[in-house]
């Protein structure tokens, strides 16, 4: 069953109206959220805000494969209640549609596949890699970011049907709500990861995974369409106003990330926990056009597509949950075997 729908109230028609005819102010106001929220998680816990990072420890965890790490469970679990709050505070944020099962299922196997690969996505080498001004993240900025926009362009003509959300596909994905899963599942994951850390790490990244979460939906990224029609160059459906999402983002992030890397710790951890890779790897770029061609043609990357799961048609993200999980499986264990075989 659907959460509980009211008549919206004042707030929501005015950020709706603002979405609608100001989509470059929401965006903006939506990227800033998620710089200040990757920064608050720098100065409390001392770690990157990575999403495929995040969403593949935490399966990799609960699956036994490494050991537990309470942080990405618990940041795990606050993206899922975000988009559940986000779908009863503000709906309009989520597309009224849904996607094919083969859109969905290969967009997400080749975005976990790449990201995996090329060791992450537009949070961790986005916002928090160019906040921190690393070059290995600017190079796969550049490369996932430039494929994607070869990509969609390329294929709009062939493509533009199959991106036009449905609330009648005829595999029947689209009619599925699973908001009440998405919140339950979120609130055990938070739940059992606090109880492998300390009281100030868990309310940290509970509040700064749940206000990333939230910021996404404002910026318009847990909507497909929005990312297929700014990486698609037409002039007739051209979108820039997402642009602003980025550039919001990293301003704050460069703004307030090199103060608090000056720190000698964190607030609520003992030490900074960041990538220490300074060299050049192939797998930057061949993981980058891998992950653009994925983002490209579904529209989606790991952070909105765990938010969207909350969505009245979430059903078409857990699809893409399921290729994305196993394109990072797949990449780990080629991973595995290139090591074995050295």
């Amino acid at each position: 069953h659907p959460p509980p729908t009211h008549n919206p109230s004042c707030a929501q028609r005015t950020m709706a109206a603002m979405g609608a005819t100001n989509p470059w102010l929401m965006a903006g106001v939506g990227g800033c959220i998620l710089g200040a929220s990757t920064s608050i998680y720098l100065a409390m816990v001392g770690r990157v805000t990575g999403m495929s990072g995040t969403i593949r420890q935490a399966f990799l965890q609960l699956t036994g494969q490494i050991g537990l790490d309470g942080l990405h469970l618990v940041y795990a679990g606050g993206l899922l209640l975000g988009g559940s709050l986000a779908r009863v505070t503000m709906p309009f944020v989520y597309e009224a549609g849904g996607y094919s099962w083969g859109l969905m299922f290969g967009g997400g196997l080749l975005v976990g596949l790449g990201t995996t690969i090329g060791h992450g996505c537009t949070s961790g080498h986005g916002l928090c890699g160019l906040s921190r001004f690393s070059k290995r993240s600017l190079v796969a900025v550049c490369t996932f970011f430039g494929t994607a926009l070869v990509t969609a362009t390329s294929v709009y003509p062939v493509m533009k049907n199959e991106w036009i959300p449905s609330k009648t596909q005829p595999n029947g994905i689209a009619g599925v709500d699973i908001f009440y899963y998405t919140t339950g599942l979120g609130a055990v994951l938070a739940a059992y990861g606090a109880t492998k850390i300390d009281v100030l790490k868990s309310i940290s990244t509970l509040v700064c995974s749940v206000t990333f979460a939230l910021g996404l939906c404002i910026s318009g990224m847990t909507k497909p369409t929005k990312i297929h029609y700014f990486l698609a160059l037409y002039p007739e459906i051209w979108d820039p106003s997402l642009a602003f999402v980025m550039g919001g983002g990293v301003a704050v992030g460069v703004a307030l990330w090199p103060a608090i890397q000056r720190w000698n710790k964190p607030l609520a951890a003992s030490h900074f926990d960041l990538p220490t890779k300074t060299e050049f790897e192939w797998g930057l770029v061949s993981g980058g056009v891998i992950f653009g061609l994925g983002w490209a043609l579904s529209g989606l990357c790991p952070g909105p597509a765990i938010v969207a799961l909350a969505g009245e048609y979430g059903s078409s993200q857990l699809v893409w949950m399921g290729g994305f999980i196993l394109g990072s499986q797949a990449a780990v264990v080629l991973s595995s075997m290139n090591k074995g075989a050295k």
